[in-house]
C-alpha cells in the first residue's frame, strides 16, 4: 500500500513538473511575440491596428494560461493589460512604453517559475509609473480603484476612457459573478454597474453587495438611460446613487465623487 501510495504522488509531481514547464514555454513564446509587435509598433514598422491585434490575443492566452497552470499573478497582470487596452491605451510611444512594463512583469514571473502572492501583484500593479495614467486621490493621498460591471461594448469602452482620464484606476468585470469575485478580492472604492445586464440587473448586483459586510458601505453607481421609478428608488440602500448617461454625465460622476467625500485632485 505504502509502496503505491509513494509511487502515485512521484507520478503526480512528474505531471506537475510537466505542467510547469509547458505553461513556461508557452508563455515565454507568447511574451517573444508580443514583444516582437511591441518592436515593430516602435519602430512604425507595418499596420498598428494588426499589432495590436496580435497583442491583445496574446495577452488573452496568457491570461487563460495563469489559470490553467495556477498561476494566478499572471492571470491578474494579464487582466490588467486587458483593462489598460480598453481605458487609456493610444497608439504612440508612451503606450508602448506602458505595455512593454505589463510584458516585462509577467516575464519576471515567468522566469523565476514562482507565483507571486495576490498582495504583491496588486501593490505592483498600483506602483506602475505608467505614462497614460493619472491618479484621482482622496484627502488622505489614497489612489482610487473603480470597479466597472458592464458588458462588452461601446458604452463600457467610452465609459472607461472617461473614468481613467478622471484618474481612476479602472478594472472591469464583464459579469455579475466576476463583479463579485474581484470586489471581495481587491476592495474598490467605488462601485459603478449598468442597470440592465444580462445576468443581474444593477439592482439586484447593487443588493448583493449591500448584503456583504466588506462592500456594505463602498459607493455603488447605477448607471441608466432612463428614468427610475420612484419607489424604485426609494428602496435602494443608501449607497447607492443613479448616474444618467448623457452630456452631463461626466459633470454628475465628479459633483459624487466630492459628495463621497473624494476631491477632484489628480496627480
Amino acid at each position: 500500500m505504502a509502496s503505491g501510495m509513494n509511487e502515485s504522488a512521484a507520478d503526480l509531481e512528474m505531471i506537475l513538473a510537466d505542467m510547469a514547464q509547458e505553461f513556461i514555454e508557452g508563455c515565454e513564446d507568447r511574451l517573444d511575440e508580443v514583444d516582437a509587435c511591441l518592436a515593430r509598433l516602435r519602430n512604425q514598422e507595418g499596420a498598428s491596428g494588426d499589432q495590436i491585434l496580435e497583442i491583445k490575443r496574446q495577452v488573452h492566452s496568457l491570461k487563460g494560461m495563469g489559470a490553467t497552470f495556477q498561476y494566478p499573478s499572471v492571470t491578474l497582470i494579464a487582466h490588467a493589460l486587458e483593462d489598460y487596452f480598453e481605458t487609456l491605451f493610444e497608439v504612440s510611444q508612451d503606450g508602448v512604453f506602458d505595455v512593454q512594463m505589463f510584458v516585462d512583469r509577467i516575464r519576471e514571473i515567468a522566469e523565476v517559475q514562482t507565483d507571486l502572492p495576490r498582495d504583491d501583484v496588486l501593490e505592483m500593479l498600483q506602483s506602475m509609473p505608467l505614462k497614460a495614467r493619472r491618479r484621482a486621490v482622496t484627502k488622505d493621498d489614497k489612489e482610487l480603484t473603480l470597479l466597472l460591471h458592464m458588458p462588452q461594448g461601446i458604452q463600457r469602452k467610452i465609459i472607461g476612457k472617461e473614468l481613467s482620464q478622471f484618474g481612476f484606476n479602472v478594472i472591469i468585470a464583464d459579469s455579475a459573478l466576476n463583479a463579485i469575485g474581484v470586489g471581495l478580492s481587491l476592495r474598490p472604492d467605488v462601485i459603478m454597474s449598468t442597470m440592465v445586464a444580462d445576468d443581474l440587473s444593477g439592482i439586484e448586483l447593487a443588493g448583493v453587495f449591500h448584503a456583504m459586510n466588506a462592500t456594505r458601505t463602498c459607493p455603488f453607481l447605477l448607471v441608466t438611460a432612463k428614468d427610475v421609478a420612484p419607489d424604485v428608488v426609494a428602496d435602494l440602500p443608501a449607497n447607492v446613487t443613479i448616474l444618467r448617461k448623457g452630456l452631463h454625465f461626466a459633470k454628475d460622476l465628479m459633483g459624487v465623487m466630492k459628495d463621497r467625500g473624494y476631491v477632484g485632485q489628480q496627480r
